[in-house]
Formats: C-alpha cells, structure tokens, sequence
C-alpha cells in the first residue's frame, strides 16, 4: 500500500523553519555555542577605547563695539564666524600638525603578547620622539621595518634594530642618540606603564597618515542649533592620552583662532598708525602757513559770510568724504547698475557742484580774504581727517582687544573612566545571531544539496512504489514500520512468501528495518523465519542474544539441518536464522541449487521468510537472493540519497523481474503530509 495521503492545512515558512530547527537542534547549538565563544573571545582581545572630551563656546567677535562703529565695523568685516567655520579650522592640518608634533602622534610603540593582550595588562609607552636612520642608507628590505623596545624596569629600556640586534639603552624622558649605519638613531620615551621584560613594536607612520588617524577618532559638533557651543571629543586606547590631545588641541585653536581673527585688524592698525605722523606733518605745516600769511598781513580777518561760507564748504566736503568711503564699501557687494550705488554717485555729484557754486562765490572776495578762506579751510580740512585718522585708531584697537576673547573653553577637557568600546555585550549579541543565521544558512544549504526527500516524488521518478516513512529513532519509527507491515500484508497472495531487505548504503537500517519487520509479523500471530543473509559480517545475533555458531552457511553446506540451526527468541512465533560462519564472497552461494531447495523447505515450515540482505554497494547479494523472493524492499535514508542513484539500484535488480520492488524512508526527520495534489508537505 502506498504512504497513505493524509489532509494537512496549509503551512507557512515559519513552521518548517522551525521544524527545521528542531529537527537539527544539535548543528544549531554547536552554531550557536562555536559563535557565543568566539564572541566573547573577540570582546576580550578588543582593547578598550576611553574618550575624553570638552566644551568650547564661539563668541561673535566683539559685537558691541561693532555696533557702536556701525559702517566701519562692518567695512572692516568684523562679525562672528559661523560653528562650521570653526569645526573646520580645528581639523585643519595648520592645528593637527602641531598637536601631532607636540604630542609625538606619530610614534607607535604597540604592545606585543597575545595573553598580555587577553587579560588587558600589556602596559604603554609614549614616544615623545623618535628618529630612524634616513631611508637612503637602510638597505631596500629594510626600510620601514617595525624595531622593538624591550623593558627592562620601570624606567629604563633597551632597543632593538629589525635585525633583532641591540641599538642601545635608554632611560625615561632621556633623549638619547647612537651612530647607526652612517647616520644615526635618537629616541625619547615620555611614559612607561610597563613591567620587565615587555616587549613593544615600534614604528613611525607617515605625518598625513598620523593627522588622518587624529581626524579618524576626533568628533567635533555643535551642541544645539546655532549656540556657538562646540563639543570636542577624542577616543583613545588610553584615557589620560586622549585628555592630552583635547587639551593640546584646544589650546592650540585658542591660540591659532586668536592669531588669525586679529592679523587683519593688527594690519589696518599699524597701516593707520603709519600714517598719523604723515598727517599730523601735513595739518602742521598748513596752520604754519596760514599763521605766516595773517602775520604778514597784519590784523586781517574773514568777514562773517566768509566764515558761513567756510563752514559750508568744509560741511560738503566731509559728507562727500563720508559718501565716497560708503560707496567704496557697497561697491564690494553690489554693481554699478545697483539702486543703492547710483543714488550714492548721484549725491556726491550733486555735493560738488554745490562745493563749486561756493568756489565760485569766494571768488568775488577781495585778494586777501579769498587767500585766507582758502587756507583757513585747507587747514580746517586737515584737521578734521587728522581728528578722523585718531577716531579710527581707537575704533581699530578696541577692535583688536575685542577678538582677543573670541573663543573660550567652558568645560575643560575630561573623561570617563569607563571604556566607551567595546560593547562586550552587544559583540556577544551579534555573533550569538551571526551563529543562529550561519545555522540557518548551513541547514538550508545541506537541505537544498541532500538526497532525496520527497517519496511521491521519487516514486513518479523510479515508477517503484514507496511503502513506508519510518522516522528516525526506535520510539518514533513504530508507525512507520507499522504502515510497512501492512502494506507488505495487503501484498500478500495468502500463501507464504519470501520477502528481501536491502539498502542502498551500508548504514541506512536496513537490519533494522528487517528485524523490527519480522517481530510486527509474529505479533500478528504469523510464524516468521528471519534470515541473516550477510555472510561477511553478520550482526542480527547480537540484537537476540543468541550464541549458537552454526547458522546459514552450514544449513546450506550440509553440516547443520534447518531445525537445528534456527534460534528460538523470546518472541513468540519468530525464529532466527543466523549467518553462521562468515564467507569472503556469498554471491555464488546465493545462486545455487541449494538455495532454492532452502528457501522451499523454509517456505514450508513458515508464513513469512524475511531475509536480511547486504547493502548494493558492498555485493550483489541482494540482486541474486530476490530471483527467489516474491517481495524486495530497499530501505533509502532520508536525504542521503540522490534520485539517480536510487534508479541505478533499481536497474541491479531489474534481473530479478518477478518480485515486487518497493521501497522505504528510513531515519526520517519530520513525519510526512501529502496533500490532494500529491506533493510532499
């Protein structure tokens, strides 16, 4: 009878994900564990990482006093640099190149010891600087090769060249230097942590490679929107080192902001006091002039319209002067064609034709008086640029006090003792779920790659019938066997029969599956003769606790008689037949007259002969006892087999044409559902 179609409501992934699993929950602990191991692993070689950081506040430079200059603050372009402006001028190679410098970034001193590295005790040392031998006298293979520090106590230390040979002897915070291949070696050590007898691996990285490490663990961002709050942060395999580099840095940018906020302003200062001596010469030597000629014309003086006219004229000339200076601001930012600068031209225009309708004015004046109005203003008017010239000066050094206070550390930098990396825990998780996935991947990948699983399938593929799905262990394979049984039964023509047991492989069950076979006949009350058929190992005795010597062989050499050699076990109705004594080559055996004569005398005496063959690949047992056999069964192993394979079994015992060929699932993973289409579920 075929594996019976049993209805079953459709499935969904999760359910034969999870069968899956529990169906392979051995691979997947090992997954599991193998994974949880080396993540614990990983988490404690992974050295910590601490980070120190501090908070910087950009202030708007000097808006007060640009406020009170108003045009000229903003002409001489004062106003506060933006956040961004500011993060990029701290990761600039301008201010990392010193605190790599100042710092001796660019020396690693890596501690060397896999345990030291596991407990979290291989020490540190700092290299405030180092000097290896000019590339150009080092031989080509030797060039960039890491040296070695070795300690030898807490405050001195020995070093070795790549050649392994000893360069010198050094003490902490000593700089010292040897001759060394025509040039020479110098090194000073800043800090040692360290206990006798460590070694450290000592290298010099590139300086841009060195700045772009800094960059790589440095973190600078605004706190808030527009708050002009910075804050620093720098990850270090050492917590007091990563204080070092915030500390440095910040203090560096302090110093290099302040620099480049004030240069321009120093500039126009110095280029304003530059010329103060230039005009306060030109204002004397006018008032000198102009008291000369009033000497030299006695008591003359300007009349009251003349000194209205004066004032007038030095009034236009300085909103003029005020006007040009404006325009030559808003010319940077704007054209000619713009609003703002065409009515700009337009009043200085309009300033000068009135500055020319006074001119022509004081020319009706007599001599003396148009000659002192004249000088009287050119005075009056280098007077008031010199006036102008010291207001600007106190403008620009309140300026330049101002920018002094540009930026200002508000939280100075510090850090917490406890590691910011690694995440032991999070590690852990991580492999723990890459163990799982792996799992899942390797049973899918086995599941896809495997033998033959589906019976309905492989049955519409071999055109053999598949009589039982026998799951896998002695508990769970009873309804299995039991539907075998049945089957065989609904076969049976009502006479006795002779049924062979085979396997593809060796190990697929098939001893089993004959012997459980042959017990569920004699508990149905039938009279059952098993037979031990492989004559070159043997192996049903041991499963009855029978140890009588004589057995197949010898019933069919004539040495024992049938009754003789049978075993009686402890089941009632079924008798064994064992091997006896074991043959190096049974087939001929099996092929005899004999044989025939054996299987019609034991067809006699019992119901049903169950006879326990070799599996095909190791003889052909099996292809010659079932040219005698009404029935063959050939037990396959859940996904051990490949559909070609099962065919060509079936090819060896096409010979045997007369009996039925069958087949049966043994070790099945998951019991069987088929539903109204005939597929595998």
């Amino acid at each position: 009878m075929p594996v019976e179609k049993k209805r079953a409501n459709q499935t969904n992934p999760w359910d034969d994900l999870f069968r899956d699993i529990l169906n392979n929950k051995l691979t997947v602990i090992l997954f599991v564990v193998a994974s949880a191991i080396a993540g614990v692993l990983v988490a404690q070689y992974t050295r910590p990482v601490y980070e120190a950081n501090a908070l910087i506040q950009v202030k708007t430079r000097s808006n007060s006093v640009a406020a009170m200059l108003g045009d000229i603050g903003s002409f001489l372009g004062m106003g506060g640099g933006s956040a961004e402006t500011e993060i990029q001028l701290m990761q600039s190679r301008r201010i990392l190149e010193e605190v790599v410098d100042s710092l001796g970034l660019q020396n690693n001193a890596e501690p060397l010891g896999i345990v030291d590295r596991f407990l979290h005790r291989e020490g540190r040392v700092d290299i405030r600087y180092l000097y290896f031998p000019d590339t150009s006298v080092m031989p080509s293979d030797r060039r960039g090769e890491p040296w070695t520090l070795v300690v030898d106590d807490s405050a001195k230390f020995s070093f070795y060249d790549d050649l392994d040979q000893k360069v010198l002897t050094c003490e902490l915070g000593r700089l010292c230097a040897v001759p060394y291949q025509g040039d020479s070696v110098k090194i000073q050590v800043s800090l040692m942590n360290v206990r006798p007898g460590q070694k450290f691996e000592v290298t010099q990285t590139l300086l841009i490679r060195a700045i772009n490490a800094v960059i790589g663990n440095l973190t600078i961002s605004e706190q808030g929107k527009k708050t002009g709050i910075l804050s620093v942060a720098y990850q270090d395999y050492h917590l007091e080192r990563a204080k070092w580099v915030v500390d440095t840095l910040t203090a560096i940018y302090l110093r290099v902001n302040e620099e480049f906020a004030s240069t321009d302003m120093k500039n126009s200062l110095q280029l304003l006091e530059d010329q103060l001596p230039e005009a306060r010469r030109v204002l004397d030597s006018l008032m000198d002039a102009l008291s000369a000629y009033r000497e030299s014309k006695g008591s003359a003086d300007i009349e009251t319209e003349t000194k209205i006219a004066l004032e007038s004229r030095l009034r236009l000339q300085q909103k003029v002067i005020e006007l040009e200076q404006l325009r030559e601001e808003k010319a940077r930012l704007f054209d000619r064609s713009h609003p703002f600068i065409v009515t700009t031209d337009k009043q200085i225009s309009a300033l000068k034709k009135e500055i020319a309708r006074s001119d022509d004015e004081t020319k009706k004046l007599p001599e003396a008086q148009r000659k002192i109005l004249t000088m009287t203003a050119e005075a009056q008017f280098a007077q008031n640029i010199y006036a102008d010239l010291l207001k600007r000066i106190e403008q620009m050094r309140l300026l330049v006090a101002g920018v002094s206070e540009s930026a200002q550390i508000i939280d100075a930098p510090d850090g917490n003792p406890k590691p910011v990396k690694p995440k032991k825990k999070m590690i852990v998780a991580v492999f723990l779920f890459m163990g799982l996935c792996g799992a899942l991947a390797f049973i899918s990948v086995r599941k896809k790659w495997r033998g033959v699983t589906d019976p309905v399938a492989l049955s519409k593929e071999t055109g053999a019938r598949v009589y039982a799905w026998i799951l896998n262990g002695e508990q769970k394979a009873q309804d299995g066997l039991d539907m075998l049984r049945l089957s065989l039964d609904l076969d049976a023509a009502g006479t006795s029969r002779v049924i062979c047991f085979t396997g593809l492989l060796p190990g697929v069950g098939n001893s089993f599956v004959a012997r459980r076979t042959a017990e569920l006949f004699a508990k149905e009350g039938k009279k059952v003769l098993l037979i031990d058929a492989d004559l070159q190992q043997g192996g049903l005795s041991k499963f009855f606790k029978t140890e009588q010597n004589s057995g197949l062989v010898d019933v069919l050499a004539g040495t024992s008689s049938l009754q003789a050699a049978v075993c009686h076990t402890a089941i009632s109705g079924l008798d064994l037949l064992p091997s006896g004594r074991l043959l190096l080559c049974a087939e001929s055996v099996f092929d005899t007259e004999k044989f025939k004569n054996f299987l019609l005398l034991a067809r006699d005496g019992y119901d049903v002969v169950i006879v326990d063959s070799q599996s095909l690949q190791n003889s052909m047992d099996a292809s010659v006892l079932g040219q005698n056999a009404d029935e063959i069964v050939l037990v396959l192993e859940y996904g051990r087999h490949k559909i070609n394979d099962v065919q060509e079994s079936l090819s060896l015992l096409s010979k045997a044409t007369r009996p039925l060929k069958v087949m049966a699932f043994n070790k099945c993973e998951k019991p069987i559902y088929i539903n109204k289409t005939g597929s595998n579920k």
